[in-house]
């Protein structure tokens, strides 16, 4: 059988490597990232994508207002009450002045100034205790939102990473069958091959294009859930390597230590919840007690004709008597949300135990089959793909058994590159379940 001349194959080869080239260069950004965008090529670490996420995201605006009210409520838990000013004019007569002939307005009436002063007694400090609670506990459940909302960006960029290598994968074998189908047609003209041969090979070519496309309008989707999570706009990596790099990276670490789940930021949030329900409930049964109310004052009698004092100070002490209301509902209401806040986080902790114990024999298995398909599956096809290949063009083998070897191989890299989202995510579902994550930003550190 005669050969296609290897100038021409050169030829082809070339081609194909621009319209590659080309092809990447329509993946990658034009231009450095912005201000309002995230290049995925410069993300920062786990601590610096969660302050960056404070710092930028909207979501986290009214997050800041709520620990900013938790800590106004502990701020006004420490002032004093205000004392109140009273101020009176007493004794206006009515009828005749006794004795009679007395200005009514300057002879007869007192006026007085007084000051008044509640002291609390037993109720300040489990006040204090319950907001100071309340304030680590709305601290820690931002911190709370915040991981999750770290972890979910790296899912999202780890979904850009596959979607961009498999890109790559497949616009490799879409290459490749436009120059097999290419050669297929040169030689059906010289009378080499028949023309079922052309019509598998544009098929083939014709089905890859259409994963192609679909694989582009996933990237898409892609970049538009990782821009909705972190308020910036996501730009893509500029090359499958570094976006392969990136997921990688993180199932090439070594496996962290669980630690103590009850660490983690929710379950904290939900112990200083029931620590703030059970000073709240130490106040509610203070309600027995009575707070006083401190008086003193100044007198000015213009009475002196029935022999008032002109001027005198008066003091005095009034007190509520707690019979009826003293506190009984509050207690109630106290004690069922420290209870439901400890159920929760016991609830909670077993839950995290069990997700620990499921995820790790999940990551283990699918670590397996990644090690199999890398190391054992996906070398062995392209060996074979490329035997074949050589063998057809050397007219030696049929293009159909190609044809099902490059189908073969590229379906196995797409699903290595599923394998190694899969993992991923795996290794992020680990990390939120132990009590690992991202560090705190510093104005929520200073509240737990």
């Amino acid at each position: 059988m005669r050969r296609v001349p290897s100038l021409f194959l050169s030829c082809l080869l070339l081609g194909a490597s621009t319209a590659s080239a080309g092809s990447t260069a329509a993946v990658a950004p034009s231009a450095a990232a912005t201000r309002d965008s995230l290049s995925l090529d410069s993300l920062p670490d786990e601590d610096g994508l969660a302050q960056l996420l404070w710092e930028r995201s909207t979501e986290f605006t009214q997050a800041r207002s709520r620990v900013d009210s938790a800590q106004a409520d502990l701020t006004r838990t420490r002032l004093l009450p205000n004392p109140e000013l009273d101020l009176s004019w007493n004794t206006l007569p009515l009828g005749p002045t006794n004795p009679p002939g007395l200005h009514r307005l300057r002879d007869v009436p007192n006026y007085q100034a007084g000051i008044s002063q509640l002291v609390e007694l037993g109720k300040r400090g489990p006040r204090q205790q319950s907001a100071r609670a309340a304030l680590a506990s709305t601290a820690l459940d931002v911190q709370s939102e915040l991981r999750e909302r770290t972890y979910d960006l790296l899912e999202r960029v780890a979904a850009v990473a596959t979607a961009q290598v498999r890109l790559d994968e497949l616009e490799r074998l879409t290459t490749d069958a436009a120059r097999l189908t290419e050669l297929q047609r040169i030689r059906q003209q010289r009378g080499d091959t028949a023309g079922l041969d052309v019509d598998r090979a544009v098929l083939e070519e014709a089905q890859l294009q259409g994963q192609l496309a679909e694989e582009h309008s996933h990237l898409t989707e892609a970049l538009l859930e990782c821009s909705r999570v972190a308020g910036l706009a996501c730009v893509p990596f500029d090359h499958r390597e570094t976006a392969a790099a990136f997921l990688t990276r993180r199932l090439a670490r070594p496996a962290s230590e669980p630690g103590d789940v009850q660490q983690r930021p929710d379950l904290r949030a939900l112990q200083a919840q029931r620590q703030s329900a059970q000073a709240d409930l130490t106040l509610a049964r203070r309600g027995w007690v009575p707070d006083p109310t401190f008086r003193a004052g100044y007198v000015h009698d213009r009475f002196t004709e029935s022999g008032n004092q002109l001027d005198s100070l008066f003091v005095g002490m009034s007190f509520p008597l707690p019979v009826f209301d003293h506190g009984q509902a509050s207690a109630r209401l106290a004690s069922a949300q420290a209870e439901a806040a400890e159920r929760t986080r016991q609830q909670l902790t077993a839950q995290a135990q069990r997700d620990l114990r499921a995820l790790t024999a999940q990551r283990d298995a699918l670590e397996r089959r990644r090690q199999r398909v890398r190391q054992q599956n996906l070398p062995l096809a392209s060996t074979l793909v490329e035997r074949l290949d050589a063998a057809v063009k050397a007219g030696g083998a049929s293009l159909q058994d190609l044809l099902f070897a490059r189908r073969t191989y590229g379906q196995l890299l797409l699903d290595a590159a599923e394998l190694d989202l899969n993992a991923f995510r795996l290794s992020v579902a680990l990390d939120r379940a132990h009590a690992t994550g991202p560090q705190a930003p510093a104005e929520l550190r200073a509240h737990f």
